[in-house]
């Protein structure tokens, strides 16, 4: 009885773990059950196109050089003849976040809580839309994939999930679905993160408690 439970218990524990990360995509597609926004960020108020960007309780860096639209700013807020986000995505709308360069990435890492799900409309600087993508934890890789996401102007929504979780994800944007190497170019904007509390994990301690408790009632 006593290895049955324990046997159970040690599964229980380690299955977050075997869950691997879940690509999605669409607005709500790696929301956890109940409401669990942690973090989010839109970038309105980097206008200097700074990086480290710190908002919403997140990260935000880019290896490469940002494309700043010929002086203008992301989101145009430097020339007056030229629109904001919108006319670089469809997803996106006012500032975002982007860079460019041999292998260049943009990076979103989550200085406190573990992350266990994570959305943001993304684009590219190329004419299709074809992203590599990394999650990591604690400097180590967890998961990786690709997705191409049709012509770039119009975007979508990425969603990662993992029940693990994960501390950092890293966005490259290629020239084509075969690149996993190259000149990247990827955009995002409209980051939303989640995080599920703590007490599930507090859950399944308790449940071990009460298993060696009745065990010990027996015995007695």
């Amino acid at each position: 009885m006593k290895s049955k439970l324990l046997s159970l218990t040690a599964a229980l524990l380690a299955a977050p773990a075997l869950a691997g990360v879940v690509q999605t995509t669409g607005a709500g597609s790696a929301t956890p059950g109940g409401n669990h926004l942690a973090h989010a960020a839109d970038f309105e108020a980097n206008t200097s196109l700074a990086s480290p960007w710190t908002e919403g309780g997140l990260r935000f860096t880019h290896t490469g050089l940002a494309d700043d639209n010929g002086g203008c700013g992301y989101a145009g807020e430097f020339c007056v003849d030229l629109g904001a986000g919108e006319r670089y995505s469809q997803a996106f709308s006012g500032n975002y976040f982007a860079t460019a360069g041999m292998n260049a990435y943009l990076s979103i890492f989550s200085p406190g809580a573990t992350l266990h799900g994570i959305e943001f409309a993304v684009d590219s600087g190329y004419a299709s839309i074809h992203l590599m993508w990394q999650t990591w934890l604690d400097g180590a890789l967890t998961g990786s994939g690709a997705v191409s996401l049709g012509p770039a102007g119009i975007g979508d929504v990425l969603g990662l999930s993992d029940a693990a979780g994960f501390d950092e994800v890293r966005v490259y944007a290629f020239d084509s679905a075969s690149d996993r190497a190259g000149y990247s170019a990827p955009a995002i904007d409209s980051v939303r993160a989640f995080t599920v509390p703590e007490p599930g994990s507090l859950a399944l301690a308790s449940l071990a408690g009460l298993g060696l408790m009745a065990m010990r009632r027996r015995r007695r």
